[in-house]
């Protein structure tokens, strides 16, 4: 039954191309091969559909994080975004992992030619052929990629992959949570601040896990969207009904946004900016400056 109901809400169909095979999902588009080494193996079709389970799964996960982000928590769709304008769908590509060498990538850049449609201009992403996303947030964290690519020009690694590995929460609970009560001190300290902008992945956890815990930020995940979002056997999309930070880190991304003509000052202008300056040094200050900006609104709220 809640595959029926997927099948006909989501509007899922299966179509073919002349290397791979597509399974189409609203607008989320999975290509994969059938064999050899990028393809999946021993894949598991549980429904008899002729798709893999596990691709499946990478779509669901994705239109899941989509409505839940988008319709939920109002972020922006990268695919009503400035930047991507007639951007119309985002394609999925399987590979291995030999050849990626990570679990998953996503590019800001726009693909014109679509491979399953040329005639549609399409964001994508790649997921390793490893990835079960009934275990793994993969496809949800490349996926949250695309909206901070449609909401900021922004790219310092440790903000673009600290708050993707933070997003993830909304599909692979942390089972505890840090300690929220150091936020102040962190967002002042040099040494904290050092650590920051080296890092990357662990940033979430140095930072913007802390800082939603310390502003008490809990989302809710409607209960009509987990009821909706299930893989192929049966199992759920989302695992409880809270996201911590949802509405700060929202937050964050528009000041950062705001901050834009700033930042591009030093590069003759925000246009050129956005072509050299995404991931320049001197964005640290100003993406922090955002976090605290945020920080500070809230905490004198108390």
């Amino acid at each position: 039954m809640t595959i029926l109901f997927l099948a006909l809400t989501l509007m899922l169909s299966i179509i073919s191309t002349a290397s791979a095979a597509v399974y189409q999902q609203g607008v989320v588009s999975v290509i994969y091969e059938t064999e050899g080494e990028t393809a999946y193996q021993n894949p598991v079709d549980l429904n008899k559909n002729g798709v893999p389970d596990v691709v499946e799964d990478i779509a669901t996960q994705i239109n899941a994080t989509r409505e839940l982000f988008h319709d939920v928590f109002s972020y922006p769709d990268p695919l009503d975004s400035a930047r991507y304008k007639n951007v119309h769908a985002i394609e999925v590509d399987i590979d291995s992992k030999k050849n990626m060498k990570v679990s998953g990538l996503a590019y800001n850049g726009v693909r014109n030619k679509s491979r399953h449609d040329p005639k549609v201009r399409a964001l994508h992403v790649k997921i390793a052929n490893t990835v079960d996303p009934r275990k793994n947030a993969t496809p949800e964290h490349e996926y949250f990629h695309l909206i901070q690519y449609g909401a900021t020009y922004f790219t310092n690694k440790w903000y673009l992959e600290g708050m993707a590995r933070w997003s993830q929460d909304a599909v692979s609970k942390n089972k505890k949570y840090p300690d929220g009560r150091n936020v102040s001190w962190t967002l002042k300290n040099k040494l904290s601040e050092t650590q920051i902008f080296q890092g990357k992945y662990n940033v979430a956890g140095i930072l913007w896990y802390p800082l939603a815990v310390n502003l008490k930020d809990k989302a809710k995940v409607p209960k009509a969207l987990r009821n909706k979002y299930k893989y192929v056997d049966g199992s759920d999309v989302f695992h409880d009904n809270i996201v911590y930070g949802a509405n700060v880190m929202l937050e964050v991304l528009q000041t950062m946004k705001s901050k834009e003509e700033f930042a591009g000052e030093q590069f003759g202008g925000v246009k050129q900016w956005r072509r050299k300056g995404q991931r320049a040094a001197q964005n640290n200050k100003i993406i922090l400056d955002c976090v605290r900006e945020v920080y500070e609104k809230h905490s004198a709220k108390k």
